[in-house]
């Protein structure tokens, strides 16, 4: 069917996996049914499941295979969030819950400083419904300042810890996380020491410009996620080009990264691109990007989005910072429409009610209505 090899991931003419043949088994050196990999990635085993609940692989069915391991994992090692009160996973986004330990932050600064405080207020975020805790210890708005290296890993280290209790207190043996650990640093030390310590996502603002962490991105395995920003801590009235589309520019800036990450051969299922609402973009250029933010699905790869709180919202509310979860709730109802994938936010508890109501109104939609369409 004119088919080409090329380099692993690019491009296909032709591309037929054979996933599944009913009664039917093959070992060769082209083809292999069952596909081999069926089990190690539950982006396969999850609509095998809803197709053929009672088939049989490895002497368990799909059911039990899927039940074992969570079924939660979504593109780039995401895990979907699972609702507490709903009977049903919700399939995207999955809520990233804010957790920073920094006395300055924007919205919560001085909150969680103190490591008991951090991990009780990271263990209620997962009981609301988040998937992942990112934990930051150097606040990015324009008045922070540099945090060195020292006093970034003293405050994450026993806070880190304390999640990596949690992760293994509330797991039986062999299933999933309830939930992953991103680290919010750009210090490759305190990278590397986190991933010593177990967490499951690196979460770099500077977009992993700095060369060691490219070799850090290099000698792990986990999920990436890399963001747009024009400089750490932001700098007042630095911004994208006015005569730019704040858009266009960000797809070249992620086009570009992704070129470094291939020639790294850091693949690209590990990558999720956050385009960094508020770091270097004016008020205008941010609503800019979230009304089109469906165009970075271009990029085929996951997409996180951190709006949550920011100061772009001051141009529909006078709220202070720690009061705009309303406003917040709003965006997020539009990026759901848009497919993203992560929405990183503070009020967790709030977004698992909206997610609730969203995945309400497309279950019951008509057949052949918006919610099937998309």
């Amino acid at each position: 069917m004119g088919r080409q090899d090329h380099e692993r991931w690019a491009p296909r003419v032709i591309d037929i996996d054979i996933l599944w043949w009913d009664g039917r088994e093959m070992r060769s050196d082209d083809l292999t049914i069952p596909h081999p990999q069926i089990l190690e990635r539950p982006f396969v085993l999850e609509p095998l499941r809803d197709l053929i609940p009672e088939a049989i692989l490895d002497s368990e069915t799909l059911e039990a295979h899927a039940s074992r391991v969570g079924a939660r994992v979504s593109a780039g090692g995401i895990p979907v969030v699972r609702s507490p009160e709903a009977d049903f996973e919700v399939g995207y986004p999955t809520l990233m819950g804010i957790l920073n330990v920094t006395p300055n932050s924007f919205s919560d600064g001085g909150r969680f400083m103190e490591p008991e405080t951090a991990i009780r207020h990271a263990r209620r975020l997962v009981e609301e419904g988040a998937g992942i805790i990112d934990v930051g210890a150097e606040s990015t708005h324009p008045d922070g300042a540099a945090v060195d290296q020292e006093t970034e890993w003293a405050r994450v280290e026993p806070v880190l810890r304390g999640l990596r209790e949690i992760q293994e207190e509330s797991v039986p043996p062999g299933r999933r996380d309830p939930f992953l650990i991103s680290i919010d640093s750009r210090n490759p030390s305190t990278v590397r020491s986190a991933l010593e310590i177990g967490v499951d996502i690196v979460n770099d603002v500077t977009g992993f410009s700095h060369p060691e962490m490219l070799e850090v991105a290099e000698d792990t395995d986990v999920p990436l996620v890399f963001m747009h920003s024009l400089s750490i801590p932001v700098v007042k009235g630095e911004s994208i080009p006015p005569d730019r589309d704040s858009v266009e520019f960000l797809l070249a800036w992620a086009e570009e990264r992704l070129a470094e990450f291939d020639r790294r051969g850091i693949t690209r299922h590990r990558l999720v691109f956050d385009p960094g609402i508020g770091f270097g973009k004016t008020v205008r250029q941010s609503w800019h990007i979230l009304e089109h933010m469906e165009r970075f699905h271009d990029l085929e790869i996951p997409l996180l989005v951190g709006h949550s709180r920011k100061s772009f919202l001051q141009a529909v509310t006078d709220k202070p910072s720690a009061e705009r979860d309303a406003e917040t709730l709003t965006v997020s109802h539009g990026l759901l429409t848009k497919g993203v994938e992560i929405l990183r936010v503070h009020d967790v508890k709030g977004h698992a009610t909206l997610l609730r109501m969203h995945h309400s109104e497309r279950l019951t939609q008509p057949v052949g209505g918006a919610a099937a369409r998309s």
